[in-house]
């Protein structure tokens, strides 16, 4: 065998390696792609969502995310913990316009008598029963600022409270129904579309009502 024939069978050798090289190389890349492959899986009727991402070709992990979601306006009409927070406040502002309305009805009666009494009074008389009318005006005026503040912390108080038990009652009902997230919905909320089928505000509020019951 002579030198010629040497150098052919070493680049023959030489393009045989490299081919194989690159056939290998191909072969990983795809393995790459297939390794980070993602693919979802939208269950409707049962309010699943699964996610399945592959490790490799020989080892695959399947994941199902339970996701359901509850029309908070719903729940505010018919939960009666919601109800009562509601009820409680509402008779908390009715009795403080009363008071104010009957402070106003006190000093509307003296402004008017006032006014019929002046043509005859004494300046002096005069003085007197105008300066009462000011400190009546300052009095209203304080009682409705006070009232206002009260009001305003009652419910800021009775509120917190709500979505703190509220919300402890949703960890357990949540976890019971075996869902990894329950959302909340209302028209013009940051949520602008659910799916009709995800619905579950009927079942939430008589699981929270009956936590709610309990509880008393």
């Amino acid at each position: 065998m002579n030198k010629n024939t040497h150098l052919i069978l070493y680049a023959l050798i030489f393009a045989s390696i490299i081919s194989l090289f690159f056939l290998q190389l191909n072969k990983s890349e795809n393995e790459i792609t297939d390794a980070k492959t993602e693919s979802f899986k939208i269950d409707t009727k049962k309010g699943l969502i699964e996610f399945k991402e592959s490790i490799d070709t020989s080892n695959k992990s399947s994941t199902k995310i339970r996701i359901a979601y509850v029309n908070s306006d719903t729940v505010s009409k018919y939960y009666k913990f919601a109800q009562k927070i509601q009820s409680t406040l509402m008779g908390k502002r009715n009795e403080a316009e009363r008071q104010i309305r009957s402070k106003y009805s006190s000093y509307e009666n003296l402004v008017r008598d006032f006014e019929k009494a002046a043509p005859i009074m004494g300046e002096r008389e005069k003085m007197e029963k105008a300066q009462k009318i000011r400190l009546l005006e300052q009095e209203i005026m304080k009682v409705e600022q006070t009232l206002s503040e009260q009001l305003s912390n009652e419910e800021i108080q009775v509120t917190q409270s709500y979505i703190i038990k509220t919300d402890e009652y949703m960890q357990i009902i949540g976890q019971s129904l075996g869902f990894d997230y329950v959302l909340s919905y209302r028209i013009g909320g940051p949520m602008l579309y659910a799916n009709p089928n995800l619905d579950i505000t009927t079942r939430i509020i008589d699981l929270l009502n009956k936590k709610y019951q309990n509880s008393k």
